[in-house]
């Protein structure tokens, strides 16, 4: 029969130094970290200011500047749009529709002078199932698709998040009720 000093493995010199080097950077950080600032979360001003800078910033009334690589709300100006579908392909979360008509004629161009040959009745990208990746702004070759730099959009009702751009933008996604006519 097996004893318990048998069953259990004791730890090498190397693996002993490691986990006492470990325990040594947590408490050291610990101690800085205490040292630095020793007001409490809870009292009068804690969150307002420090030695080392503001911490935060009342967010309604002011908001930090956002960076220009940032990944948020999508934008399409629709009037640059061709219709060729690639940021719907590409979309690795299916979150952009897109509905296209063919037209027997050249409709105009784009202010790159793409021919745009497609009506877009519908052009929607849902907000709540996009994960932001911007994928659809690289594949966009009129460059119609962006991301504006606005973070602050959150709400309580999900269809607001679905953001429409096409030509029918003002038509309802909800089909009319029967017999609520005139």
């Amino acid at each position: 029969m097996l004893s318990f000093a048998h069953a259990v493995k004791l730890p090498t010199f190397v693996e002993m130094k490691n986990l006492l080097r470990g325990l040594w950077l947590a408490l050291r950080h610990a101690w800085r970290g205490w040292r630095r600032d020793t007001r409490y979360p809870m009292k009068e001003g804690a969150f307002t200011a420090s030695p080392h800078g503001a911490v935060t910033v009342p967010y309604p009334h002011a908001q930090l500047p956002v960076p220009e690589n940032g990944h948020y709300r999508l934008h399409v100006d629709i009037e640059d749009c061709i219709g060729c579908d690639l940021c719907a392909r590409v979309c690795p979360v299916s979150c952009i529709t897109i509905e296209k008509e063919k037209s027997p004629t050249v409709l105009g161009y784009t202010r790159s002078g793409a021919p745009k040959r497609f009506h877009l009745p519908r052009f929607d990208i849902d907000h709540a199932l996009c994960c932001f990746c911007g994928l659809c702004t690289v594949v966009c070759p009129t460059e119609c698709i962006i991301m504006e730099p606005v973070y602050a959009y959150a709400t309580d009702n999900r269809a607001d998040l679905v953001l429409r751009f096409g030509e029918r933008a003002g038509v309802s996604p909800q089909p009319a009720e029967p017999g609520g006519g005139a």
